[in-house]
């Protein structure tokens, strides 16, 4: 539970202050909310800032309630209400009950809530129903009531969505923010509001082309459109001042038309469209046999000497047997694992990224890196094959001229103005190790099982933007291995441990995909370890190899990399093909017939 503050012990005088608000908010809707703005003049001018509003129709309304009687819900809210916690792959947030319930609270419970409960009834009366009805051209709306607080301490945030669920209408936030301490930029929250990308209807862009800051005693507002209205709440970054709010939702009486086209049913539908549909031969081609001399001899240019030993291959292969994951620590070389994270935590630090920043969206584009999309499902940067061809290239020149052989000499320490980025080192890990066919006979050596194909990629999730999240698309339809390699700045004991517990976020977490149609979504699917749901959260720490089984039916998503965090989560993601599955996946309508069935 969330407590900002206990009735019991405020201070007398500012008791007595809070009684006296409360006749402000007994006299009723015209007492609550300011009546200049609802004249018919106002209306028509609201209605043309909402209309042209971008990146789609949208208003924020300013000074809307009377600033005593919102002070006395602010204190209410603070010192009477109770805010459970609560965390999925899409958002981290403190949130109370719906507030239409507080007519069934009893007589000393409502009591100490009589500001909130006129703010809440004026907001959902019949007059300012229809003045939301002509300021944003919603049609008609339902009596119904729907709404809640929400409370984003330090690193809370909400992940892209468009709010289209039932009968939703009009989204709206009445922000409670300290009304003596300004809300700036640096403090993070903002409302994001994301524009579609052009040429592809309901796809939203990766980064936000609107952003408006929590201020006290205003009230955002939009209609609810599928595939449309696509926004997120940035993570806040204060430690002393809660983005405090509520939020809700006027309704319609039916829902409306194009809900197909909603972020959630993009979640839901369509089972396996996004997983890999194309796998690729491994260097040589044959993968069967036993490890040789050759395949050795590339590998101790990469792999740690211990991975090497048979009498350690059969510990693997039981640990992989019981839990169906394991972690391989210090996977590669000493060297070789220096020179990337040495690459890794400059090039954060390079662009300002972690340590409580949130950097711009366009940080780290370019020399090889693409942003991934879309947000609703996953934001993250890739390292392009054009980039990643020419960066094994000089790598590989590096190596040359210290040994004569392939791959990064251990004699290369440190990284130089000339030196390739992150991204290029780990491509080339990616191509001359994890393509190659020797190691996919070290992982037949390791688990038992024959690998036949690989797919995979060089991520880079920055901290303060990146994630992916758990949805339908990804559902796996036949197993699959994976082998994930990450590097995180983990340095020191305090940086650890937050990567570790996954307080920072980073971790890669697997689960079964809920079949409860009404359960299932991003914002359901999530749940902590220790339940019966058979959740695996695996943490990310510095040159770590990542081995799991990943059977049919399961879904994985990255967690939101913090702000707080030290810096990004760098990783080689492989899927490999095992020998009990030669056949990549059905195609989406298959994948989609076979979930079905």
């Amino acid at each position: 539970m969330y407590h900002a503050g206990d009735a019991d012990s405020e201070p007398a005088a500012k008791r007595s202050k809070v009684t006296a608000y409360l006749s402000c908010a007994q006299r009723g809707a015209e007492a609550v909310i300011r009546q200049d703005l609802l004249s018919a003049e106002s209306r028509k001018q609201l209605r043309q800032q909402h209309d042209a509003a971008k990146p789609y129709t949208h208003l924020v309304l300013k000074d809307l309630f009377d600033p005593t009687l919102l002070r006395a819900v602010r204190d209410e809210v603070i010192h009477n209400i109770s805010a459970t916690y609560k965390e999925t792959d899409l958002f981290k947030v403190f949130q109370t009950g719906d507030l239409a319930n507080m007519d069934a609270l009893d007589p000393e419970s409502a009591s100490k809530l009589p500001a909130l409960m006129a703010l809440r009834d004026a907001i959902y009366s019949q007059e300012f129903r229809g003045f939301v009805r002509d300021i944003t051209g919603a049609g008609e709306l339902s009596n119904k009531t729907d709404l809640s607080c929400n409370v984003y301490a330090q690193g809370c945030h909400l992940l892209n969505h468009d709010d289209v669920i039932g009968t939703r209408a009009v989204s709206f936030i009445i922000y409670l923010a300290d009304p003596d301490a300004q809300w700036t930029a640096e403090d993070g929250g903002a409302l994001e509001l994301y524009p579609l990308v052009a040429g592809k209807p309901h796809t939203p862009d990766v980064r936000p082309s609107t952003s408006h800051l929590p201020i006290w005693n205003t009230m955002a507002m939009f209609v609810v459109q599928p595939g449309r209205s696509f926004h997120a709440v940035q993570e806040v970054l204060s430690a002393d001042k809660p983005r405090l709010s509520i939020s809700g939702w006027y309704h319609a009486e039916k829902a409306r038309e194009g809900k197909e086209h909603a972020s959630l049913q993009q979640l839901q539908i369509k089972a396996g469209e996004d997983q890999i549909h194309q796998h690729a031969e491994f260097q040589g081609g044959d993968t069967e046999g036993e490890l040789t001399e050759a395949d050795l001899q590339l590998l101790r240019q990469w792999v740690n000497a211990a991975y090497l030993k048979p009498d350690n291959w059969s510990k693997v292969q039981s640990k992989m047997e019981v839990d169906g994951s394991v972690q391989l620590q210090q996977f590669l070389l000493q060297d070789v694992a220096q020179w990337i994270q040495a690459a890794a935590v400059a090039q954060d630090k390079a662009e300002g990224i972690g340590n409580g920043r949130i950097p711009e969206f366009s940080t780290g584009y370019g020399q090889g890196w693409e942003s991934i999309g879309p947000p609703h499902k996953q934001r993250y940067l890739r390292y392009t094959a054009v980039a990643a061809a020419a960066a094994t290239n000089t790598v590989s020149g590096h190596a040359y001229a210290a040994t004569g052989t392939p791959g990064i000499s251990s004699s290369t320490a440190g990284i130089s103005v000339s030196s390739p980025d992150a991204g290029a080192l780990l491509s080339a890990v990616k191509q001359q190790l994890f393509q190659s066919g020797a190691f996919a006979r070290l992982l037949r050596s390791m688990l038992g099982v024959q690998i036949l194909k690989h797919a995979g990629e060089v991520r880079r999730f920055r901290a303060g933007l990146d994630y992916t999240v758990a949805h339908y698309g990804i559902i796996t339809s036949s197993p699959r291995l994976d082998c994930v390699l990450t590097f995180v700045d983990d340095g020191s004991p305090a940086a650890a441990d937050n990567w570790s517990v996954g307080e920072v976020g980073g971790f890669e977490a697997y689960l079964l995909a809920d079949e409860d149609e009404e359960a299932t979504g991003a914002a359901a699917v999530y749940r902590q370890d220790g339940d019966d749901t058979g959740v695996i959260n695996v943490p990310a720490a510095s040159n770590t190899l990542n081995l799991l089984m990943r059977d049919a039916g399961l879904m994985r998503f990255v967690k939101y990399v913090s702000a707080a965090a030290p810096g990004s989560r760098w990783d080689i993601a492989m899927e490999y093909v095992p020998e009990d599955d030669g056949v990549d996946p059905p195609m989406p309508e298959e994948a989609a017939a076979a979930a079905d069935g």
